[in-house]
């Protein structure tokens, strides 16, 4: 079985930046971030999971904590939340009544980059519910701009950095609004549907 973890929804975010949403950019206009070389590796690089509407749940995909391994102490790469009145709609259109289940995914689909994938495409939100999508970013390192130093760059790169949606492999990217907590290394977004998401500047 891949691990994963599930709760009950009902965890709050600090934050001390936000970033707007709408900008579009094709994917050579844009520089995403990577995992340092010295990032551990993944104790599983997918998970699945029922969401059933009516029950909050989260799932993530984590890392081992320094000197742990999965079996011990472990840290978030990514971690998504529902709440139970999160679903909305079905990739076809189909209302999504109180009770009924959809099997979601979520696939690490950068090789080093911070991306994923989160599936069905096309399911949908309450937009007065979305989805709550946090990313930690402490695996890629202080050197964010990767030039062998850490600098005033890598603080600028920080600050401009977002979380980058891609509906389909032939679409531009979309910028969504995000609320970054730097001094955690956490960048999260609402999402109001499934596709592919990436931090990039």
């Amino acid at each position: 079985m891949l691990p994963m973890t599930l709760l009950a929804a009902g965890l709050l975010a600090c934050s001390d930046s936000t970033g707007g949403g709408g900008n579009t950019r094709p994917p050579s206009q844009l520089t995403f971030i990577r995992l340092a070389p010295t990032a551990p590796a993944l104790c599983a690089d997918s998970v699945g999971f029922w969401a059933v509407k009516g029950v909050g749940v989260e799932a993530a995909l984590e890392f081992p904590e320094a000197g742990s391994t999965c079996a011990g102490e472990t840290e978030d790469f990514l971690r998504l939340k529902l709440d139970a009145a999160s679903l909305a709609t079905l990739p076809n259109g189909t209302p999504i009544a109180t009770g009924d289940s959809v099997f979601i995914s979520i696939v690490w689909v950068g090789n080093d980059t911070i991306m994923f994938h989160l599936a069905p495409t096309g399911l949908t939100f309450d937009p007065a519910h979305p989805a709550e999508l946090k990313i930690e970013y402490e695996e890629a390192g202080d050197d964010l701009d990767e030039d062998g130093d850490i600098d005033a760059e890598d603080a600028h790169v920080e600050s401009e950095m977002s979380i980058w949606r891609q509906p389909t492999l032939s679409d531009d990217f979309v910028k969504l609004g995000t609320v970054k907590s730097e001094d955690i290394d956490e960048i999260e977004a609402d999402l109001n549907g499934f596709s592919r998401y990436a931090i990039a500047y």
